[in-house]
């Protein structure tokens, strides 16, 4: 993406090392993620005694940090400055620097379109077995830089609708499944419970603890069987592994659940194409052929977006799911059923 824009006649052209930095930048963005990713990122802010939030691109850059500290002969051949640089890369902060496009290429807060995005969608598509239909190649290939922002030609609309459909379709059918949320309420449960004698949340704090901080802490969990601080956290792991709960749709308000927490759970999903309630493809700088001046279709007296796609009337679907414990014992079921 880097190397592409800094071929283009518009934008101030960026050194050899800058380029590096970019690289190493997309190397290290995500070095901060714990196990189970964003839904463990969720639980440490659930469960933290304090009021700042703890976000996987600031423990990408301390993930950083140890790393050099621990490769001294790497630390060597890089800059402070250039350091700071790749930091503000990940985190999506210019601060003073002008050159804003930079900051859109692995974390771009203005509108959200970067390869961190491309690069989780093309790999979760392809090993979820759905396939994708966007074409993140021909997007690269189609984008510029206007007014310090990178801008794309008004064709590559469709492929953009696309990839946030592709989005959608994750959500539906992969990160907010009924079942995947179900089993993340009750990992984070089973974390909560333990952390009073394994401190997990703490090892995001410590980064050679959070280095060997892998999803090895289930089996550190279940096997300590005559742990009885573990005893609660391992029953709701095993409630994960013999599914001991069904489920049924419902579009009550949950205000029962607070009667037999263990034996009820509501779980709510949120689909949507990116922005909420919003059409995201709003928010995408557009540009015409051999245009210099970029656009965005929302304020486009021109061509609207109803008139070139097929819309849905809404972005956004929001659903509750509520799941009854079976009274039967998994265990026995499961053997019945073998």
């Amino acid at each position: 993406m880097i190397r592409h824009l800094n071929q283009q006649k518009a934008p101030p052209k960026v050194s050899e090392r800058d380029i590096l930095c970019v690289e190493i930048a997309g190397l290290c963005h995500d070095l901060g993620h714990a196990p189970f990713s964003h839904v463990f990122e969720g639980f440490i802010n659930e469960n933290r005694r304090t009021d700042n939030k703890w976000k996987h691109e600031d423990a990408s850059c301390q993930m950083l940090d140890h790393l050099l500290k621990e490769n001294p002969h790497v630390k060597e051949k890089i800059e402070p400055d250039e350091i700071a640089f790749i930091k503000r890369l990940i985190i999506g902060e210019s601060g003073s620097d002008e050159r804003q496009f930079l900051y859109q290429i692995i974390n771009n807060a203005s509108y959200n379109i970067d390869v961190d995005k491309w690069d989780y969608l093309a790999r979760d598509s392809h090993f979820l077995g759905i396939g994708k239909s966007f074409d993140h190649e021909r997007m690269i290939k189609m984008s510029r830089v206007i007014d310090n922002e990178i801008c794309y030609r008004d064709k590559t609309v469709d492929d953009f609708y696309d990839m946030f459909y592709s989005r959608y379709r994750l959500h539906k059918t992969a990160y907010q499944h009924k079942t995947v949320l179900l089993f993340n309420k009750l990992l984070g449960e089973a974390f909560k419970s333990a952390d009073k004698h394994l401190k997990i949340f703490e090892k995001v704090d410590d980064m050679k603890k959070f280095t060997y901080f892998t999803d090895s802490i289930l089996e550190e969990i279940l096997k300590n069987e005559d742990n009885d601080n573990l005893k609660e956290a391992r029953n709701k792991l095993k409630d994960i592994i013999y599914r001991s709960y069904e489920h049924k749709r419902t579009v009550g308000d949950g205000n029962d659940q607070g009667k037999e927490p263990d034996k009820k759970k509501f779980c709510d999903a949120s689909i949507n194409y990116g922005a909420g309630e919003g059409n995201p493809l709003e928010k995408i700088p557009f540009y015409h052929k051999n245009d210099n001046k970029s656009f965005k279709y929302i304020s486009s007296e021109e061509v609207k977006l109803e008139e070139m796609l097929l819309l849905p009337k809404k972005f956004c679907m929001n659903t509750r799911y509520y799941f009854q414990k079976e009274s039967e014992n998994p265990r026995k079921k499961m053997k019945a059923n073998h």
